[in-house]
């Protein structure tokens, strides 16, 4: 692999890292004042609920910036990269609710909703990074 290939695909995972970044605050802005206006921090179903409220605003700002910023892609479909999102967001949601039902170290609710939210979206945007590298803008290889 040559040294511009290296910096090139460095450039562009932290870009999409920086554009998940703000997907990730738009997610939890959303979570959030859902969760503080119901007062509602720990039922499965309405956290369910709020994540997917915040799903439609975080997967268009994120298809937009990453199609015309990380992968400059011309080509790519809406429907693939929502459908590797959403995919993504339900392994996301369903970490999330795991470590949030495990507050082992009892941290307030309202902090372990977020340091459980952060944990499964570093986890999962990951991988996703690569699906949709190399599936939804397949420009470059890796």
């Amino acid at each position: 692999m040559n040294k511009n290939r290296t910096l090139n695909n460095l450039f562009q995972f932290i870009t999409y890292a920086l554009i998940g970044g703000s997907n990730e605050l738009i997610n939890l802005g959303i979570l959030n004042f859902l969760a503080y206006i119901t007062h509602i921090y720990s039922n499965k179903l309405a956290l369910f609920l709020f994540e997917f409220i915040a799903f439609i605003a975080y997967s268009i700002n994120g298809y937009i910036l990453n199609r015309k910023f990380t992968f400059k892609s011309i080509n790519s479909s809406y429907l693939k990269y929502a459908a590797v999102l959403g995919s993504s967001a339900i392994f996301n949601t369903l970490l999330f609710i795991t470590l949030n039902s495990k507050n082992k170290f009892n941290i307030s609710p309202e902090l372990w909703l977020n340091i459980s939210k952060l944990i499964a979206s570093i986890t999962i945007g990951i991988i996703t990074f690569l699906i949709n590298k190399f599936y939804v803008f397949k420009n470059k290889a890796l």
